[in-house]
C-alpha cells in the first residue's frame, strides 16, 4: 500500500450494496486500510445531509459530496462550489419554461435537499419545495427527464460550457452542476489542499459521474455491475457491489 494516500469510492451502486447499505465485513476492511495509514473517501453525487445517515459504521477521513460541489476533510470544510441565488433562480425559471410547470426537480445545498415532488424520492430525506420563491444557492440541480436536447437548453441559461451535466444510468434524471463542482475537479483541489499526487489516488465507481475521476486518479476501478462506458474508462474491474467488490479489492492490499 505504499504508493497508495487515498481510496475514494462511491456510494449507489459501488460502496452499497442494493439495499443501500454498507456490509459489516466492507466496514471493516474500510477501518484496516485506515489503520494502515490511508486516507478513505467517499465520492458521491449524494447531498452531504443525505449521504451521512447511510454511513453509520464507518468514519471516512474525506467526503466528497453534492455531485463534488463540497468536500470535508476530517470534519472541516475545505472545497465549496456552488450556483449563486440569481444563478438558481434563472435555472429554476428555464426548466419551468422549457419543460413546463408539472416538471419535477430538485436541488441540494449545505443545508438540505429539496423537490417540489409529491411523491417519495426512493430513500432520499428530502424538503419539499414548490420553487415558486426558492432563493438559496446550490451545489447541485436534477432534472426528471432524459431530454438531453432540452436540459442543454436549461444549461446555457447561465451561458454555455459553464454547466456540466449528465445522465444517471438507474433513473430518469439530468444533473446539473457548474464545471468546476464534478468529482474529478473536487478531486484536483483535495489534492492540492494535501499535498497529494493524483497519481496515489485510487477511485471506484459504476456510473456516468464517475468515469471523470476514474480516468483522473492513479487507479480507477469498476465495479462489475457499473455501466459499460464506466469499464471502458476504468484500469480495472473488481466485483460488483453485492458482492462486495470494494472491500474485497482493498483486502488485497492488507
Amino acid at each position: 500500500m505504499e504508493n497508495i494516500s487515498i481510496i475514494l469510492s462511491d456510494l449507489d451502486g459501488t460502496l452499497f450494496r442494493n439495499d443501500k447499505s454498507i456490509s459489516d465485513y466492507t466496514k471493516q476492511v474500510i477501518r484496516q486500510v485506515q489503520a494502515n495509514g490511508v486516507l478513505f473517501g467517499v465520492c458521491t453525487a449524494r447531498a452531504k445531509v443525505n449521504a451521512v445517515k447511510f454511513l453509520h459504521g464507518i468514519e471516512p477521513d474525506i467526503l466528497i459530496s453534492n455531485g463534488g460541489g463540497l468536500i470535508t476533510y476530517r470534519g472541516q470544510k475545505i472545497y465549496n462550489c456552488e450556483f449563486s441565488v440569481e444563478e438558481v433562480r434563472k435555472l429554476i425559471d428555464k426548466t419551468f419554461e422549457v419543460f413546463g410547470k408539472d416538471i419535477i426537480i430538485s436541488a441540494d445545498n449545505e443545508k438540505g435537499l429539496y423537490s417540489n415532488s409529491n411523491e417519495e424520492l426512493g430513500d432520499k430525506f428530502w424538503t419539499f419545495n414548490d420553487f415558486s420563491d426558492f432563493q438559496e444557492p446550490c451545489m447541485k440541480m436534477c432534472i426528471e427527464s432524459l431530454d438531453k436536447e432540452k436540459v442543454a437548453k436549461v444549461a446555457n441559461c447561465l451561458g454555455e460550457g459553464l454547466i456540466d451535466y449528465l445522465p444517471f444510468s438507474d433513473i430518469p434524471w439530468y444533473k446539473l452542476s457548474k464545471t468546476d463542482a464534478t468529482k474529478e475537479k473536487a478531486i484536483e483541489a483535495l489534492c492540492r489542499e494535501l499535498g497529494v499526487p493524483v497519481s496515489q489516488l485510487v477511485a471506484f465507481g459504476d456510473d456516468f459521474n464517475d468515469i471523470g475521476m476514474l480516468k483522473l486518479c492513479g487507479k480507477g476501478i469498476a465495479m462489475d455491475n457499473a455501466i459499460e462506458e464506466v469499464k471502458q474508462a476504468a484500469d480495472e474491474v473488481c466485483a460488483s457491489n453485492e458482492e462486495d467488490g470494494v472491500a474485497k479489492w482493498m483486502e488485497k492490499l492488507l
